[in-house]
């Protein structure tokens, strides 16, 4: 299927797609400098991928859909306007390609009132504002066919009769085609709604990082906050720590499960799960304790980071950070309750947008 990238000029979802990759990282390392006043003297430079690697690299996508001209469209919403994404430079081929052969093949809005259209890498789910299952006709041997070749190997339906600024339900969720579960970069389960960092070697690279200035062993107990699917928790246990993760996401709990076996995942809010937490950690005293955290952007819960400094008092701190904003914050608390920000590392996960992401290495006094 040829495909033409389109650029709409409505779109303020990529602020440096006009501009060259030095001058992106110049004003993202200024942004930094600003948002991190108190450590600028610790900013490493940001590590970044080049040429061709800083577009088609998002198979992760949440996008509106609209009907019009008797087809579909996807896109985003800016300023309460509906503006089409036909064609990403910065989404992967796998999502321009299998979007764009869908919106012209799915039925009117009367028949499949679609609201979302949802990518994660090779799982698709279709989020249709209904009570009850739509007529999935459309969805022939030939368009299956379709879907397989482009590499998608999971199709899902979710029923959200409240579809509009929420965008997922607790149930309701069909698979239409294809197996439930794919496997990442890493050989690891995911499923349609599981949360994957981009670029995986620029992800990769901020974990080495990680082990590196934990440096977990036998002798040491590390717990794992936010920890998705696993991956990172896979490495801690595969250097002999005792490990423990807390996640939210009950897609991502399951996946655990089948990707670290033996290692313990907590499901729920990591402020809700500190008692357990207790436990754990009281079990393994005389292990040195370590922490690693991949917070959303809303930062470490006020609640956890008491926990952090004045109960748990890990050795050293990893903190991958997606808001300079709250890192600034959660750091000052966590310096104020005895730890040192010995550097922090920045990450252009997404190239030619305004966000990049930090590593933060603490360690206590």
């Amino acid at each position: 299927m040829s495909i033409e990238i389109q650029c709409p000029e409505a779109c303020r979802a990529c602020k440096h797609i006009t501009m060259d990759e030095v001058s992106s990282l110049q004003q993202k390392t200024s942004f930094l400098k600003n948002k991190l006043a108190q450590h600028k003297d610790i900013i490493a430079d940001i590590h970044a991928v080049s040429g061709n690697q800083r577009l088609g690299y998002r198979n992760k996508v949440c996008l509106h859909a609209t009907y019009a001209d008797g087809r579909w469209h996807f896109g985003l919403m800016s300023r309460k306007v509906f503006v089409p994404l036909p064609l990403c430079p910065v989404h992967a081929p796998i999502v321009n390609t299998t979007a764009a052969f869908l919106a012209g093949v799915m039925p009117p809005p009367d028949i499949f009132p679609l609201h979302f259209y949802v990518q994660s890498g090779k799982q698709l789910m279709l989020v249709v504002k209904s009570r009850t299952l739509p007529l999935t006709d459309w969805l022939s041997p030939e368009v299956e066919g379709f879907l397989q070749t482009q590499g998608i190997e999971g199709l899902w339906l979710h029923l959200n009769p409240s579809a509009g600024h929420k965008v997922f339900m607790k149930n309701n969720f069909f698979l239409l085609s294809g197996k439930p579960h794919s496997l990442d970069a890493h050989g690891l389960r995911y499923g349609p709604m599981s949360f994957q960092q981009l670029i995986p070697a620029l992800y990769d690279d901020s974990v080495a990082k990680a082990m590196d200035f934990l440096k977990p062993d036998k002798n040491s107990v590390v717990v794992d906050l936010y920890c998705g699917t696993g991956y990172t928790c896979l490495q801690w246990h595969s250097r002999g720590a005792v490990t423990t993760g807390v996640e939210l996401n009950g897609e991502a709990v399951g996946c655990f499960k089948v990707n670290v076996p033996g290692v313990e995942v907590l499901r729920g809010k990591c402020a809700d799960r500190i008692p357990q937490l207790e436990v754990f950690t009281h079990q393994h005293k005389g292990f040195t304790p370590l922490l690693y955290v991949n917070p959303p952007r809303t930062g470490i819960e006020e609640k956890v980071l008491r926990w952090i400094t004045e109960s748990y008092r890990p050795l050293r701190i990893a903190y991958l950070s997606c808001s300079p904003g709250t890192l600034s914050r959660d750091l000052t608390l966590l310096e104020a309750g005895g730890y040192n920000t010995e550097g922090i590392i920045p990450y252009d996960f997404f190239p030619q947008t305004i966000h990049v992401e930090c590593l933060a290495l603490l360690s206590l006094f």
